[in-house]
């Protein structure tokens, strides 16, 4: 359990974005906030580093903002009211900073405020901060760092005067568009070192999704809307309220923990969310993928709670039909998580939602048209969606080489290998989306290379030592082959040309092999059907992790399949489908299980075709 569970009671204390405008302004000449840093906190330390990168945060903030309405948000500052001022019980280090800065831009204009700022341990620090200048300070070490800080603050200014207005923009972005997350504790019967020491083990800030989640579990906002008349069973209601959403938000999150379900409504890797919940926050929300902020949904969850708050005649409205507003709010995250989880557990929707979220389908409207639609309208949408992401053009038209095509052709094939999986009668059997989206990058790889190009040069030595042993092993015959490869093997340096000229050796050996077979068993290639032949063709291709591919390294047909044969054996993830190509389940491979031949190809693109076009079956499912 989090601090904000475990230490304060909900209803007692305030959770609110504030700006730095607001801390501040003065009344009567008087600042209305003041600070004040109690002896069991660290003393302010911050250096070069996080000084700079709170400055270049900021700039580049208000360079790269298009409403004037944009918030920058700080991290949390924990607070409680004193008599004449506020404990700070966490984010001190950015509030002295923030505190420096101000006294900085003081400098060229006196009409600036600050706020009061004051260090229990230090006596006299009131009086230090309130003259600030430049020249170190080593009279202790806080008074060193602070008085560092305000040297690295106007270095930056000078590294930077070319800047028009740059102390000006700083300043109107501090007063109108940054802000911290405020959170004060107003109960007395709750010790602050007991909080500090929670919030600072292991010195884990509050994400954004703690903060959104203790908007939620507010007393005070979940009794928004509700009818109070009935005070015996009023606190009741809300407390069972309360207990229901934190019931309901962990078992959200226990199950988004669960690789399977996250890889398949989540196209990033493992880290791209602070926690995994933030995802869902972010969805009903609406967050831009442009949107910076960290704490961007719980200003959006907060903000709208805080102006229906201030909408009598919204509350009235409530009130009639009983209705809590953060109720509400919670049910319409509740809904997209509950369609999500529909999803996950409907093996076609998982399969085609899945391959559309790979293809980054925008997750929102996908949940829009299903709560608008009936399923079947639904089903009918998604496939229609699925076949627009894969192109219009016929896969005998598609290569490799072309930069326009390379996407369509490896959307086909994952395409292929997901329907494959949804075809399987076992319905407990599904598409692994979480070995997809792990943190492996995926490729194409040729099933039959034939590019000496592709190899590096690292790697050649190894590709002539693994084909030595090949046809060693399969072609002993084949003595003048043989020799080429050991005399290369045993030399411990060759030239490119050489290694190139071996390659295309043994390239016209492997071709020769396919044609006596495609003479045999093919007789002759009609022009309809003569494109799987080319290397680049679709016939020629397969999906595989970047690593394997570099394993596979242009190997000869025959050695590669030895190659995935081996991966399969260490339970290593391959794509059912290639795994099938390279063991020869689409053709009668037995006479020839080391070349990828004329049928082989035609059969592998007579699938791929017969499985996409047999995707409209599912719209009379």
């Amino acid at each position: 359990m989090n601090v904000l569970e475990n230490t304060l009671e909900e209803k007692e204390n305030s959770l609110k974005p504030i700006s730095v405008g607001e801390l501040v302004k003065h009344t009567d000449g008087r600042p209305d906030f003041s600070f004040f840093i109690p002896s069991y906190q660290r003393g302010y330390r911050w250096d070069t580093l996080e000084v700079t990168a709170l400055l270049d945060d900021i700039y580049e903030f208000i360079q790269n903002k298009k409403l004037i309405s944009e918030k920058y948000c700080l991290q949390p500052i924990v607070v409680k009211k004193l008599k004449d001022a506020y404990e700070v019980l966490d984010g001190q280090q950015r509030l002295t900073t923030l505190f420096i800065l101000l006294s900085r831009l003081q400098v060229n204009d006196d009409e600036i405020t600050v706020f009061d700022l004051e260090y229990e341990t230090r006596p006299n620090s009131k009086k230090f901060l309130s003259n600030l200048k430049l020249g170190i300070n080593n009279e202790n070490p806080d008074y060193y760092y602070i008085s560092n800080a305000y040297q690295i603050i106007d270095k930056w200014f000078d590294e930077n005067k070319s800047i028009t207005r740059l102390r000006s923009k700083i300043y109107e972005a501090l007063i109108d568009n940054v802000d911290f997350i405020w959170y004060e504790i107003k109960s007395d019967s709750v010790n602050p070192i007991d909080v500090f020491t929670r919030i600072n083990i292991g010195k884990i800030p509050l994400t954004n999704a703690e903060l959104v989640k203790a908007v939620f579990l507010s007393k005070n906002n979940l009794a928004l809307g509700l009818d109070d008349s009935n005070d015996s069973s009023y606190d009741i209601v809300v407390s069972h309220k309360q207990t229901l959403i934190a019931i309901e938000w962990d078992q959200m999150e226990k199950q988004l923990q669960d690789d399977d379900f996250w890889f398949f409504i989540c196209n990033g890797h493992r880290n791209t969310y602070e926690t995994r919940i933030d995802y869902l926050l972010d969805l009903i929300t609406e967050k831009k993928n442009t949107e910076t902020n960290l704490y961007y949904s719980f200003r959006e969850i907060y903000n709208k709670i805080k102006t229906i708050r201030l909408d009598v005649a919204h509350l009235n409205k409530l009130r009639l039909t009983n209705n809590s507003l953060v109720e509400q709010e919670w049910a319409n995250l509740k809904q997209y998580f509950d369609i999500l989880n529909e999803w996950y557990n409907n093996k076609t929707f998982n399969h085609l939602i899945g391959f559309l979220i790979f293809c980054k389908h925008d997750l929102l409207s996908l949940l829009n048209m299903y709560r608008n639609n009936n399923r079947k309208e639904f089903l009918e949408s998604i496939i229609d969606q699925v076949y627009k992401k894969i192109g219009k053009k016929e896969i005998s038209k598609l290569r490799f080489d072309n930069k326009s095509d390379y996407r369509f052709i490896y959307r086909i094939l994952l395409l292929h290998n997901i329907l494959h999986a949804l075809k399987q009668p076992d319905t407990s059997k599904y598409f692994p989306f979480d070995k997809l989206k792990d943190d492996k990058k995926w490729s194409l790889e040729h099933i039959y290379a034939q590019n000496s190009d592709d190899i590096k040069e690292e790697d050649q030595q190894t590709w002539v030592s693994e084909h030595c042993d090949h046809f060693e092993m399969y072609y002993p015959s084949e003595i003048k082959l043989i020799r080429d490869l050991k005399s290369l093997k045993d030399k411990q340096n060759f030239d490119n040309d050489e290694f190139i000229q071996l390659f295309e050796k043994i390239n016209k050996f492997i071709q020769a092999k396919i044609a006596e077979i495609d003479d045999l068993e093919s007789k002759s290639l009609d022009d309809e059907s003569s494109w799987v032949n080319e290397e680049h063709s679709i016939a020629n291709l397969s999906l595989l992790d970047v690593s394997t591919n570099s394993y596979l390294s242009n190997s000869v047909f025959g050695l590669k399949r030895q190659k995935i044969k081996e991966k399969d054996k260490e339970l290593v993830f391959i794509p059912n489908e290639t795994r099938k190509v390279f063991l020869k389940y689409y053709s009668d491979g037995k006479k020839h299980d080391g070349y990828w031949t004329f049928n082989d190809r035609l059969a592998y693109a007579e699938d791929i075709q017969l499985t996409i076009n047999n995707l409209l079956n599912f719209k009379s499912a």
